[in-house]
């Protein structure tokens, strides 16, 4: 027993022993972590939130939005500069400078200006908008369709224009995105009404600024030092339309971002040689995802209807088609004389001798002639969208192209929308033509900027507001 009593004695012994270390050692790591707090701060990393970017940008030529070809320098001007009507990011229309837009008569539109100053503190007035409409009309601007149906205008008061056009336009109101500059101002003056202020511009960079952030556009001589200093994070932002930019920057340390181009690409149907099944069958038979993949590096967007670019007036949803009709075993597959589309008439061809179906490609001259001639059964076509929403170009039967003519002119924006459509159930019976892709502006940014970077072809900088920096 006394022997049982003395392991038991010992073993006690052991474990106060235990605990009395282990409550040591608790207190140890704790009078070290008290005493010394800048440890644990060193381990804790800390996050630094920046609102100033840095964008870069090629081919800079002036600032004058009026003047410039250069497609980045029209991005940063909307920054700097706003229009009479606004385009919304799904392409609807909304008050700028103009409160009011009002159709008086066929050709005739009363122009009435908000009350906005310009960035020196004077005011807004008709005398600007006159100024701006006619620097466009006397110069090579980008905006020369924009005002080419301008015939007069009128000044009422300072805060009041009428507008005479040469004939009657359907969605004028769309036309007035062109930014208002100041009366009498020219190359070396920047004074806009926009978001952001010119504060500093010479030949390497621009610096924009408003109260909540600081915008540095650096201006390079080529696409190469711009990829470098990209890859380099000297710049947070840039906009390409190079489906190859991967073979330059790699694609590692960035994100990317698609914004739908303007350029669409379509088959219209001979409808007089194709009936609709066989119209469906050739629909699910091209497949466009692989023409994209095979010539586009995955860069381009499918697309079944051209106001798929977003617009608000498009509601589509393409729905599988499953009839499998006999396709004639030869077609014919009218193309341009251009490379790119010839590129992607090889396509269609592989694809369709895949399935034993012969394609032989012709060349046109004009679209339209291919048309009137009927010498084709498909005929491949790119067209540049309209910043107005007009689709009446894509059908070919004269009842129809008048049924849309017909409803461009109704105000009523849910009307106009119901009217849309209805013409786009027409095209799912009818099938004139097949949508294939939309061509795309690639937003690339490193992986420290942040915010919602979605935009449309208009305008890539609808949400800048929403972009910061994570450091």
């Amino acid at each position: 027993m006394k022997g049982e009593e003395k392991t038991k004695y010992i073993k006690n012994i052991f474990i106060i022993v235990t605990i009395i270390l282990v409550l040591l050692a608790i207190y140890i790591i704790c009078v070290r972590n008290i005493n010394k707090p800048e440890d644990n701060e060193r381990n804790v990393k800390k996050v630094e939130i920046k609102k100033d970017i840095i964008i870069g940008v090629t081919e800079f030529d002036t600032l004058n939005p009026i003047t410039t070809k250069s497609l980045e320098v029209q991005y940063i001007s909307k920054l700097i500069y706003k229009p009479l009507i606004e385009i919304t990011q799904n392409f609807n229309i909304e008050a700028g400078l103009a409160k009011e837009c009002s159709k008086t008569g066929n050709t005739e539109y009363i122009i009435k200006l908000d009350d906005v100053k310009w960035q020196n503190g004077s005011i807004v007035t008709a005398r600007d908008v006159e100024f701006t409409i006619n620097m466009i009309k006397e110069t090579d601007s980008i905006y020369k369709q924009n005002v080419e149906k301008i015939e007069s205008i009128d000044i009422i008061d300072d805060k009041t224009i009428k507008v005479k056009l040469a004939e009657e336009t359907s969605f004028f109101e769309y036309l007035l995105c062109f930014p208002i500059v100041k009366e009498n101002t020219y190359n070396n003056e920047n004074i806009g009404t926009g978001p952001y202020k010119v504060e500093e511009i010479n030949n390497k960079e621009i610096i924009l600024g408003n109260e909540e952030r600081k915008i540095t556009i650096k201006i390079y001589d080529s696409v190469a030092e711009m990829y470098s200093n990209f890859t380099k994070e000297k710049l947070d932002f840039i906009i390409t339309q190079n489906n190859e930019y991967d073979e330059h920057i790699g694609n590692i340390g960035f994100s990317e971002q698609l914004i739908t181009g303007r350029n669409y690409y379509y088959l219209t149907f001979n409808n007089k040689k194709l009936e609709k099944e066989i119209k469906n069958q050739i629909k699910n038979l091209v497949n466009r995802e692989k023409i994209i993949y095979e010539i586009y590096n995955n860069k381009y967007k499918v697309a079944d209807f051209p106001l798929e670019y977003g617009s608000y007036l498009c509601n589509y949803m393409e729905k599988t088609n499953t009839e499998n009709a006999e396709i004639p075993l030869q077609l014919t597959l009218g193309v341009s004389n251009d490379e790119e589309l010839y590129a992607i008439a090889e396509q269609i061809k592989k694809q369709l001798n895949e399935k034993n179906i012969e394609i032989n490609i012709k060349y046109y001259n004009r679209f339209e002639d291919a048309i009137k001639n009927n010498y084709y059964d498909l005929l491949l076509n790119k067209k540049m969208v309209d910043i107005m929403p007009k689709i009446d170009y894509y059908f070919q039967e004269i009842e129809t192209k008048n049924k849309i003519l017909d409803i461009y002119d109704i105000e009523d924006k849910n009307v106009l929308k119901e009217e849309y459509n209805k013409i786009i159930e027409q095209y799912k019976e009818e099938i004139p033509f097949m949508g294939l892709f939309f061509d795309s502006y690639i937003i690339l940014h490193n992986s420290k900027l942040k915010g919602d970077f979605s935009g449309n072809w208009y305008n890539p900088f609808y949400n800048i507001d929403t972009w910061y920096k994570v450091e």
